[in-house]
């Protein structure tokens, strides 16, 4: 991924890699620096972000995700989506990214999922 995408080539960047469950394309869009929370628990730079989305893609495969329309203002992505398990209830989380420079610097997810179907 090149360092002079703008913020919505990153984010498009982002959920094409999502969709396709590549763990390398997803994790390349963070530094070492990046930091990502996830329901208050913090997870810093490649390494951790890459356990985070092996652990997101083994979930998601295992029931429905609808993602809302994205807004994008700047350098700012937000968005809410909708998941639910196989054979559990409807789940409603938020994600926010900060895009410089062509990569994600911060991330938040924030979810009932996660209290249920805990992260690593």
């Amino acid at each position: 991924m090149t360092s002079n995408m703008n913020t919505a080539e990153v984010w498009q960047h982002h959920i094409t890699s999502w969709d396709k469950r590549d763990l390398d394309e997803i994790v390349s869009e963070y530094t070492d620096h990046s930091i990502l929370i996830a329901n208050n628990k913090i997870y810093r730079g490649t390494v951790e972000i890459r356990g985070v989305f092996s652990f997101l893609f083994q979930l998601f495969d295992n029931g429905n995700n609808i993602i809302d329309p994205e807004t994008i203002i700047e350098r700012i992505v937000y968005i809410t989506w909708h998941f639910t398990p196989n054979g559990d209830q409807e789940y409603y989380g938020t994600d926010s990214f900060v895009i410089e420079d062509g990569k994600i610097v911060y991330q938040t997810i924030a979810s009932l999922l996660y209290e249920k179907y805990l992260m690593p």
